[in-house]
């Protein structure tokens, strides 16, 4: 079962992979991006980045609409972006009809983007997919780690942030 979809532009890195897996009994790190599965120093150091005994995989959004049906096991995915996540929602809903929330964890300040916490900045296309997904009834919080407190995204806070 997908517990949690991810978004961190940093993707997996020890303190967040640790803590995230430890609440919540994760067996599985499915990474969604092309740019890591096609770079075999990033896959390396991505493996570093996981306990021992969690299964990581790094793949495209082709390869994870091939294999979507395949996580039993409590899972985590991590993409890099929100236009990503809400390519995951897609296959998700189509291919299973499955709905998971949405955890921005970190997006760093990038040109034309609005802080919108210390770790999360958004720019204007963001706030679209984002008013996008909610429209589609996604829950979307903020949270850097699970032990934090959680910043519910509602339409209100996107449009505060214009």
């Amino acid at each position: 079962m997908i517990r949690l979809l991810r978004v961190d532009d940093r993707l997996l890195h020890g303190q967040v992979s640790f803590s995230w897996i430890e609440a919540l009994s994760l067996k599985n790190i499915v990474i969604v991006n092309y740019d890591a599965s096609n770079d075999d120093f990033t896959k390396a150091i991505l493996e570093l980045s996981k306990p021992n005994d969690v299964k990581l995989q790094i793949m495209t959004i082709e390869e994870f609409e091939q294999k979507v049906e395949n996580y039993e096991d409590n899972t985590i995915l991590i993409v890099s972006s929100l236009f990503d996540a809400q390519k995951v929602i897609t296959i998700l809903d189509d291919k299973i009809d499955y709905h998971v929330d949405i955890n921005i964890g970190g997006l760093r300040n990038r040109p034309n983007s609005v802080m919108m916490n210390e770790y999360v900045y958004l720019t204007s296309e963001d706030t679209s997919i984002i008013s996008s997904l909610l429209e589609q009834n996604c829950y979307i919080y903020m949270q850097r780690l699970p032990n934090e407190s959680i910043k519910v995204i509602t339409p209100r806070l996107i449009n505060l942030q214009k």
